[in-house]
């Protein structure tokens, strides 16, 4: 639910819920639009809710189901757990569909930039101003 709030305040909008025959359970997918802009991305998500990693396959496999998600020409992968180095070079691929890759640090620090699950304080700290002491002194 978290990220479900967040990907909304970062401009997905238009989230429903996909079924996959045959994906894991430890996962729940989505298609959405990503709003950037000008610009309507249409996107399948998937988010590892078991915090395993994300390796290579699961890139391939995303890229070959996005039909499934609207149809989507996008996608992004979103895991608590680590993403391999595999999977970075298949998400890099040229002339294939973008799929962006959120490990746990990852998906931690966009909770905190869309202000999710984060309360932002401000501590006032007093430090000597020097200038002003030099000038008594002198």
């Amino acid at each position: 639910e978290l990220v479900l709030v967040m990907l909304e305040r970062i401009g997905m909008t238009q989230i429903r819920p996909v079924r996959r025959a045959g994906a894991p359970g430890g996962e729940a997918h989505f298609a959405a639009v990503h709003k950037t802009g000008s610009d309507e991305i249409r996107t399948g998500i998937v988010i590892r809710k078991d915090g395993r990693e994300i390796g290579r396959e699961r890139v391939s496999d995303l890229r070959g189901a996005l039909h499934h998600y609207g149809p989507a020409t996008a996608g992004w992968l979103i895991s608590t757990g680590q993403v391999l180095s595999g999977a970075r070079e298949e998400a890099a691929a040229v002339n294939a569909a973008p799929v962006a890759l959120y490990d746990g640090m990852a998906l931690c620090k966009l909770l905190e930039e869309s202000e999710v699950a984060v309360i932002r304080a401000k501590y006032p700290i007093a430090t000597p101003d020097l200038d002003f002491l030099d000038m008594l002194r002198g």
